[in-house]
């Protein structure tokens, strides 16, 4: 599905839950946030946004490491990626085991993911970033949370959260790399900022009521009874997120 928020946003999102690619369209380019786990699926949405926007798409932004948020990019090969330090760490702990059970499951050769990496042209950042056009100014900062290198962007004037897995919409939450406390306390500070539209790392667009959803989900699962987890919250898609090893 493609959502159009502002006239400039694209968001790109996927009833099988699969991680949203967003595109934000600036003056001189187009950068995207997020990058999906298969290059060609990249390719083909680079490939709708230049033909949408006439600009071409130079920039990606990563949220965190996760293979479906950003080996898309790696192995795409054609665009500057933008991430934190802590982001950048955590792509080359990647070791072979991880990569042959992510490559069997997901059907595509990530093997390679090191000799990728070394051809990648990296911008990285430390704590945060900040990113201005005449008109947009695109906030990053890594948070922690989902995953220690969890990192949100925030465009202003509009004032559009992309939240990465920090938030997810229709779909239970990957829980295993994260810090469940630290995670609830960085949605409660969410929940008193100026947000008009917020983006998941998953699922459909939405607006504050995500915070507050995200946050039941997690306190919930926090009190340590998973079968009332999945009974609360049983018309979430893929449960089996909760009993990965």
């Amino acid at each position: 599905m493609l959502e159009v928020i502002n006239n400039k946003v694209l968001v790109f999102w996927f009833e099988n839950m699969a991680s949203n690619v967003t595109a934000v369209e600036l003056n001189e380019e187009v950068i995207l946030i997020d990058s999906s786990l298969y290059p060609e699926k990249l390719e083909k949405i680079i490939e709708l946004v230049e033909l949408r926007t006439k600009k071409k798409v130079k920039k990606v932004f990563l949220t965190h490491y996760h293979p479906d948020h950003s080996f898309g990019a790696i192995f795409y090969g054609k665009l500057e990626i933008i991430l934190s330090e802590k982001t950048m760490i955590k792509l080359f702990d990647y070791d072979n085991e991880i990569l042959e059970k992510i490559s069997k499951e997901s059907e595509y050769d990530f093997s390679d993911l090191q000799k990728k990496l070394a051809k990648c042209k990296f911008n990285i950042f430390r704590n945060d970033t900040l990113n201005t056009s005449s008109k947009s100014v695109i906030s990053g900062i890594s948070l922690g949370g989902h995953t220690a290198d969890s990192t949100i962007y925030k465009i202003y004037p509009d004032n559009i959260l992309i939240a990465g897995d920090l938030i997810v919409s229709g779909t239970h939450s990957e829980l295993d790399d994260g810090n469940i406390d630290n995670w609830i306390k960085i949605l409660n500070e969410f929940k008193s900022q100026d947000i008009n539209k917020i983006i998941p790392g998953h699922g459909k667009p939405g607006g504050k009521e995500l915070i507050d959803f995200q946050l039941d989900y997690l306190n919930t699962f926090k009190s340590g009874n998973v079968e009332e987890l999945l009974k609360k919250f049983k018309k979430l898609k893929y449960p089996e997120l909760l009993n990965r090893e």
